[in-house]
């Protein structure tokens, strides 16, 4: 992969961020996120940043951060389980974003609710 190192270090920030707002109980959004970690809404590394990140945490056994990160437009998260929601999900992929959101505000901020999906901006 080209630029491996300059990747790593993305990966790194974001999941800095992620950690930080999962600790904060907070939900973020792409632009949010973005600029916390100096990238475009549309950065197209999201998807390969996230899952990284994403394969990461449940390889130790860790809920999914990567679940915190909404779309503004439909409060939803852009993708769920590795499928592309196109801001309608289906029924079951509703309760598996809830399920993962609450397992993130469980673990890392016990005691705070997790937020009612979906939440636009």
């Amino acid at each position: 992969m080209p630029n491996s190192s300059t990747f790593l270090a993305d990966k790194n920030r974001v999941h800095a961020e992620l950690m930080r707002l999962a600790r904060a109980g907070q939900i973020t959004y792409y632009g949010a996120l973005g600029a916390a970690v100096g990238k475009h809404a549309r950065w197209p590394k999201w998807t390969q940043v996230l899952d990284g990140i994403s394969d990461d945490e449940l390889a130790k056994k860790n809920p999914d951060i990567t679940d915190l990160v909404l779309s503004a437009k439909t409060g939803w998260p852009s993708r769920i389980s590795r499928q592309f929601t196109n801001g309608k999900p289906t029924p079951q992929q509703k309760q598996k974003a809830q399920r993962g959101l609450d397992a993130v505000f469980s673990r890392y901020c016990p005691g705070k609710q997790a937020p009612i999906l979906p939440q636009p901006k």
